[in-house]
């Protein structure tokens, strides 16, 4: 099979997929098992860690990994690890010794194969951790623990950065000034040129090691003799700069030579010189960019040297990026280039010394995320000319990103390009979506010779460009579009029988490239921030496509950075607007998203980072209960619903106060499942006994019984406190059925669900036995619907359900508060890929595709951190064939669509009797089977 790595799509159909990105192994181990994709804190080989106790995960695969999963005797079944062995050492020689002299674990008695965490020497700066893993299998369900173990994995390696403050012997180097021009200084423009820095130092003997520690705030670029390093975009990854700031470590012992070398760096705005001071929002400003790096050099007769910045570097802002503002948009005047600066040689006679500069308030801290990464690269598929000298450059696909120009000219030629998502009637260019950011790149000519540029520090969500002054007239050899965003792993994929279904699936993975930078937000206009209520339950179908739980952590810790002494929690986070008026809703991250990393990574360590915050802020809340304990506090309500269509209020039909109750509600739930994991008994008990005050004010305040309804009976409504559990047992079928008639009957087959309820919808219909109707909302093609997008020509989800008919001002493209937690349906219903809450990170999966509507087929795979697992079926008149893989280590609850128990097969023999297979009871038309790992392939004769 054939698969974009990033989007996913499928060019050929099958289940194996892609496979994960990320170490593979291929050592044949005892009796068709190896171990591979060795991890240290959900990275391959992570550079200069900070983690003092990092946590190493394996995976193990069993029988013939390069079968397809068509072949169900091609794998090994039903193994189980109990027991492991870890090497840590000092150095690859060691650990080809087998002498863990770091940490050997022993072989310890466990089945755990995630996020083990070390437990050797206490690790100091700059250490290069060399390990391996070796593991015991148990196979058909005997855990014997004794026995031979396998062979010992290829070896992985992880290193720590710089730990102690006294460990950094670089400075703080910049330059506090504007250039001087008349406009540098106005208030909302913001322009200021990149600065360049620059140092040449010596080499006289082998380099072993050469590590560059990195921090360039804004945004930096690092060069080293005359060549980029790394293949990183827009770094380091964005943070509240008073609170902490990230550093980036690279390996640069290839790219040093022996004599001269020159070390250079460039430094952009970024958001540490503030985009905006006003507009639309109060901007906080840190002042302006500046670099800390320390080059270490370790040499082969072990002798040591660090450069690092100071005031021996020289500076200057009159190189050729004479602004860049991401907003805005850089300019770039290639008359003003200096050719070979950061090579050896240069004479930088008319740069400045570096000032040493006032460091930022933040902490140092590793950058433990995936880089921003240009991703791929596309050619414009069309382009027009809708008035003179105005070209419209089309790239087929709305995405975050940048356009490399190609172009030949005179001297002094001035290319101007604009980009944004749409056209106007006329065919010209709907900038006015942008609002006040001018997203325009401007390149400045040379001459001479054929000429290539990309900006350096800025990105913009667009897919068309418009481009004036472009000598000559343009083709597409002129352009290429460069997708960028946060380069984490693929590690699931969606196909199924109904295309319609497949294009809303590429437009969500569109969308989540195009909103997940470093934090998730915006990639257009003049916004780009971090909005707590656009991401919340629907980072599980982020988690369902990409491999997010660096990123999660991440962000994570920006809100907790965030939270105020009381409590408080901001709307946006890196809180760059000063908002903290959110209400309930949109800070439930701090309870959702600690959730979501434990039931889908098994993240223990998130619960233990996150839970002090939770419960700093469910003290705040609980000061604004009410007498009968639900809450009025007011913001947002279900933003963007079908209500708000044809220009009605943005907050929606549904009443804040019950939003805002059922969420405080479900947090309570969370809260106090969190205390329990966390043997905090006081507190969940507590928090269970508020749940219980919330659940009945809820009702008593809410539900009209004799409607079995809640509130004025919006959809949203009547589906938070079914998917909260707020609904009393013996009503909870009525109200399921008032919100399927909603869909059904009221609205012919449509959602009128915004943000908030887009959360929720689709896995609560289905669970509430109303699987047509989510059917009928999935498969619309009018008003309001995922499909009405695409009727319009979306490629990716958009902001509102009317965006083509919207006045401008807040018209994005590329947003995922409409795309709710659809995706995560798609694997988890559709094929049928679930989680066990009660074995958390897949350790335990559920496997049960729901069959509806006209599908005939679904393959789709999700790269757990124990391997694989993979869904495929087929329906052939009354026939339902169903090809699983479940990884090893991994155990599966099977529900086989099935008239009966008799007519179920699997690999050609009765399923009941097949190896790896027990079967426990027929539920609903399904025989439900407990099996362990392997690859099978049932049979079944539908009702």
């Amino acid at each position: 099979m054939l698969m974009n790595k990033h989007t996913g799509d499928m060019l050929k159909t099958c289940v194996v997929g892609l496979a994960v990105a990320s170490l593979v192994l291929s050592i044949p181990i005892a009796s068709a098992a190896e171990v591979t994709k060795l991890r240290c804190e959900y990275l391959n080989d992570p550079l200069g860690i900070d983690v003092q106790k990092p946590r190493l995960s394996w995976v193990i695969e069993g029988g013939d990994q390069q079968s397809e999963v068509g072949n169900p005797k091609s794998e090994t079944r039903n193994q189980l690890q109990t027991a492991y062995q870890v090497l840590v050492a000092s150095s690859s020689e060691l650990l080809a010794k087998d002498q863990g002299d770091l940490w050997d674990s022993g072989k310890v008695a466990s089945d755990r194969s995630i996020q083990i965490e070390y437990d050797g020497r206490q690790l100091e700066s700059r250490r290069v951790c060399h390990w391996k893993v070796r593991v015991w299998i148990a196979r058909g369900g005997v855990r014997d623990i004794g026995g031979e173990p396998s062979a010992w994995s290829a070896p992985a390696k992880w290193s720590m950065g710089l730990l102690r403050p006294e460990d950094w012997q670089a400075m703080w180097v910049g330059l506090d000034r504007h250039d001087g021009s008349p406009e540098a200084a106005h208030p909302e423009q913001r322009r200021l040129p990149a600065r360049y820095l620059r140092r040449e130092f010596s080499l006289d003997k082998p380099v072993l090691r050469a590590t560059a520690y990195v921090c360039g705030l804004g945004l930096f670029e690092l060069l080293l003799n005359g060549s980029k390093v790394g293949d990183h975009v827009l770094d380091p990854g964005l943070t509240q700069y008073d609170k902490r700031a990230l550093i980036v470590t690279f390996d640069v012992t290839r790219q040093l030579q022996a004599g001269n070398n020159a070390i250079g760096v460039i430094l952009g705005n970024g958001r540490y010189y503030a985009m905006r001071t006003t507009v639309p929002f109060a901007m906080q400003n840190f002042g302006f960019p500046k670099l800390r790096l320390q080059l270490e050099m370790e040499f082969r007769d072990g002798t040591r040297q660090i450069i690092s910045s100071d005031e021996t570097w020289s500076l200057t802002d009159a190189g050729p990026i004479r602004s860049n503002n991401e907003y805005d948009g850089e300019e770039y005047d290639a008359r003003m280039e200096m050719p070979g600066w950061a090579s050896p040689g240069y004479n930088p006679a008319s740069w400045e010394v570096a000032n040493l500069v006032q460091a930022p308030l933040g902490r140092l801290q590793a950058q433990m995320i995936e880089p921003i990464r240009v991703t791929e690269v596309r050619r414009p598929v069309a382009i027009t000319e809708p008035r003179p000298a105005v070209y419209l450059v089309d790239m087929g696909q709305a995405y975050y990103g940048s356009v490399r120009l190609k172009v030949a000219g005179p001297p002094g030629s001035r290319v101007q390009m604009r980009s944004a998502y749409a056209l106007n009637e006329d065919g010209t260019l709907r900038i006015q979506d942008n609002r006040s950011a001018k997203t325009t790149d401007v390149y400045v000519l040379k001459g001479g010779c054929p000429e290539s540029w990309v900006p350096c520090f800025r990105g913009q969500g667009y897919r068309y460009v418009e481009v004036t002054g472009f000598p000559g007239t343009p083709t597409p050899e002129n352009f290429e579009g460069l997708v960028m965003h946060s380069d984490f792993e693929a590690v699931g994929g969606f196909s199924c029988s109904n295309e319609l279904i497949n294009r809303i699936h590429s437009n969500i993975r569109w969308t989540q490239r195009a909103y997940l930078r470093s934090v998730p937000m915006e990639p257009d206009r003049d916004e780009r921030m971090g909005w707590l209520g656009t991401q919340a339950k629907d980072f599980e179908s982020n988690c369902y496509n990409f491999g997010m739980a660096p990123f999660l952590g991440k962000w994570l810790e920006d809100i907790r950075l965030d939270q105020l002494p009381d409590g408080h929690l901001p709307n946006v986070s890196p809180s760059y607007w000063a908002m903290y008026d959110s209400g309930i809703v949109w800070p439930s991250n701090i309870a959702i998203l600690p959730e979501i990393m434990y039931d889908l990574y098994g993240d223990r360590r998130a619960l233990v980072e996150n839970y002090p915050a939770l419960n700093k802020w469910m003290n705040f809340v609980s000061r604004h209960l009410k007498p009968d304990y639900t809450v009025d506090l007011k913001k947002f309500g279900d933003w963007c619903d079908a209500y708000s269509i044809d220009g009605g209020s943005e907050t929606g039909g549904t009443a804040d106060a019950l939003i805002a109750s059922a969420y405080l509600y479900n947090n309570c739930r969370i809260a106090a499942r969190l205390a329990r994991l966390l043997d905090k008994a006081d507190d969940a008990e507590r928090f269970t006994e508020l749940g219980a005050k919330i659940h009945s004010g809820f009702n008593r305040r809410f539900f009209d019984a004799a409607k079995n309804q809640y509130g004025t009976g919006t959809q949203t409504s009547n589906l938070l406190p079914l998917a909260f559990g707020l609904v009393p047992p013996e009503q909870r079928g009525a109200v399921a059925a008032n919100l399927a008639h909603d869909v059904l009957v009221e609205r012919d087959g449509h959602l009128s669900v915004g943000m908030i309820g887009a959360f929720w919808l689709m896995q609560v219909l289905t669970e509430a036995g109303h699987a047509d109707a989510a059917w009928r909302v999935v498969t619309q093609t009018s008003r309001p619907s995922w499909g009405y997008m695409i009727s319009k020509g979306a490629t990716t989800i958009w902001e509102r359900w009317d965006s083509n008919t919207r006045d401008p001002g807040m018209n994005s493209e590329a947003l995922l508060i409409l795309a709710g937690n659809l995706d995560a349906w798609f694997y988890r219903s559709l094929a049928g890929i679930d989680y066990d809450p009660g074995n958390p990170g897949f350790k335990h999966i559920v496997l049960r595709p729901q069959l509806m509507g006209d599908l005939t087929w679904v393959e789709a795979h999700y790269d757990s951190l124990y391997g694989r697992i993979a869904s495929s079926w087929k329906i052939d008149k009354h026939r339902f064939t169903w090809t699983i893989r479940i990884p090893s280590n991994v155990t599966a609850m099977v529900y086989v669509p099935a008239k009966d128990e008799a007519a179920v097969t699997e690999s050609d023999k009765p399923a009941a009797s097949a190896d790896g297979v027990k079967f426990l009871r027929m539920e609903d038309h399904t025989a439900v089977y407990a099996v362990g790992s392997g690859i099978y392939q049932f049979v079944s004769t539908l009702p």
